[in-house]
């Protein structure tokens, strides 16, 4: 599955499309919400079907939700699930879990519409021959197309940013992998981002940092201006932008090292880690969260042949003798083994270690 991503040139009208569907989409979550916890502190348990299958009576009542496409109503619901799925998921695995939170207006930004199965007739999201893009139930929407769209389109969903609203669209395509069999061991750090197994090293370029006193000045701002104000939300504007900068700095840099790492190895083997749980830890939780490497084992995920091996102790083992301990590693950045002497730089022996790991997972499932 691939996404593109291009941004709508919406007119007034359009806009107030855009926001209708964004409010009615979450006040039915909100509704969803309040509907199934209730029937489950009286002991009763609903299903995603028995919310979807209350649709056309709810529809019937309110004009203003039939204004919406009947699949994108169902995917509000399937979303829903989808969060109750993964709490109770994390419960059992005991990991910290919450619950589905309510849906609030300042985080609602995107809706959702699914490719229709229709027979001998057009599909419902698709380009039209003057290269504008077909929404149900809104119509033709123009967008700055940058490149060609590959695949069959699956679904698209429309994005609220602080600069416009963007049409994301989702196709079947796969991007064709490095054939060279090439395989590649990646360790995540702090320091730096990622070090490999053939001794390359990217550097952390610490985005958040790099915004941070014009990020602060902004914030500083905010606060002295009254709650609710005009001057108060377009200071909020402001500090959005910021926000939004350091996001497409960070995302650009990890699609280049995921890139050179695609184009150069077929298999890339990473550390599974459960980066929700580290990124409680208090010292490290802002570091954590700048390097932001959940976001690039997506990126490598459909790039390469992404495999995920266990990550216990791959800064402690020697890859030299085996022996692990944790005295093997006497500061960060040096790792130096207490039964062979064997001694590098710390990152690079555990991608050393993380890279004979995956081998070891292929070779025992045969692949």
């Amino acid at each position: 599955m691939l996404t593109y991503t291009f941004k709508i040139k919406a007119s007034n009208k359009q806009i107030q499309l855009f926001e209708e569907h964004l409010n009615t989409t979450r006040m039915l979550y909100n509704l969803a919400k309040e509907t199934k916890d209730y029937a489950y502190s009286k002991g009763v348990k609903l299903t995603k079907f028995d919310l979807i299958n209350q649709l056309p009576e709810l529809k019937k009542e309110f004009q203003w939700i039939y204004n919406v496409n009947g699949a994108t109503l169902q995917g509000v619901i399937e979303r829903l699930y989808k969060g109750y799925d993964k709490f109770f998921s994390d419960l059992k695995r005991g990991k910290s879990a919450s619950k589905p939170k309510w849906a609030k207006k300042k985080n609602w930004n995107s809706v959702e519409f699914k490719q229709g199965n229709l027979k001998n007739t057009k599909p419902n999201l698709r380009f039209e021959e003057d290269g504008r893009f077909n929404l149900p139930k809104i119509g033709k929407v123009r967008i700055f197309k940058s490149r060609k769209v590959n695949g069959n389109i699956k679904l698209a969903r429309i994005v609220k940013k602080v600069d416009g609203w963007y049409l994301q669209i989702v196709t079947d395509y796969e991007l064709p992998k490095c054939n060279n069999q090439a395989q590649v061991g990646v360790d995540s750090g702090i320091k730096y981002n990622f070090v490999t197994s053939d001794g390359q090293f990217f550097e952390n370029i610490k985005t958040t940092k790099k915004y941070e006193n014009k990020l602060a000045e902004a914030q500083r701002k905010l606060s002295l201006k009254k709650k609710r104000s005009n001057n108060f939300y377009r200071e909020v504007e402001k500090v959005k932008r910021i926000h939004l900068k350091i996001s497409r700095v960070r995302e650009d840099y990890l699609h280049k090292i995921s890139r050179e790492l695609a184009n150069n190895y077929q298999t890339v083997f990473v550390e599974d880690l459960d980066v929700s749980e580290m990124v409680q830890d208090k010292n490290f939780s802002k570091a954590i969260s700048d390097v932001s490497w959940s976001k690039f084992f997506q990126y490598l995920e459909y790039k390469t042949e992404l495999i995920k091996v266990d990550a216990k102790y791959t800064s402690q083992e020697c890859n030299n003798c085996g022996h692990t301990s944790k005295e093997n590693r006497p500061n960060q950045e040096t790792f130096k083994c207490v039964k062979c002497g064997h001694s590098g730089n710390a990152d690079f022996e555990a991608s050393l270690t993380i890279k004979k790991r995956g081998q070891t997972l292929l070779e025992k499932y045969g692949k």
